[in-house]
């Protein structure tokens, strides 16, 4: 795992120490630092599962096939990175819209995945969504070559279809999903009302 050398907050130079059992870069307040100790790095990733369930069309999942690096022309559920100022759930209903045109809200928590990758520690939370408007976009975009709903049928035999989007494309689509649904949990301290799953 990379660690830092200097303080994101104070710019002076880290040293590292036993923290909670752990070697870590530490900004020493004895040196006059400002006390900043360095957790690692961390990334969360959200991705939104969207049933097409009108009676008139085919029992199908919502995919998309990137057109950037990591891993371009693979199909994948549409999701991305939740920014630092906004919840997984906001995340995944702006990134489901913003890459297929579609707008939808949260029905619950469908999947969670976590990975100690050598620089970054990430992990990616999926969500069931109900769709509530918005039109498909038609065409390539820069983030996306194509979008579309596919059968159980036709995820099985995508050939460049993410083994994780395959396993959750397929549970959904057999009805096979567990699915967590949210409460809002008063918040302590004057601080906001949080939103659970459970």
């Amino acid at each position: 795992m990379a660690r830092m050398t200097f303080c994101p907050q104070c710019g002076q130079r880290l040293i590292v120490r036993i923290i909670e059992g752990r070697e870590r870069p530490h900004c020493a307040r004895e040196t006059g630092g400002c006390g900043f100790i360095d957790f690692g790095q961390y990334s969360l990733g959200v991705g939104g599962i969207v049933m097409n369930d009108d009676a008139a069309s085919q029992h199908a999942i919502l995919l998309i096939q990137r057109n950037q690096e990591p891993n371009r022309g693979s199909w994948t559920l549409p999701g991305g990175f939740v920014e630092s100022d906004e919840t997984a759930e906001a995340a995944v209903v702006r990134e489901v819209e913003e890459e297929t045109g579609l707008r939808c809200e949260i029905v619950g928590l469908a999947g969670f995945r976590n990975r100690p990758d050598p620089d970054v520690n990430t992990s990616y939370v999926v969500f069931l969504l109900r769709r509530i408007g918005g039109e498909l976009i038609q065409g390539p975009t820069a983030e996306i070559i194509q979008r579309g709903f596919y059968s159980l049928t036709q995820v099985r035999t995508m050939d460049l279809l993410t083994p994780l989007s395959r396993e959750l494309a397929v549970a959904a689509l057999s009805g096979q999903l567990c699915i967590l649904h949210a409460v809002t949990v008063p918040g302590m301290h004057g601080r906001p009302p949080v939103t659970l799953f459970i």
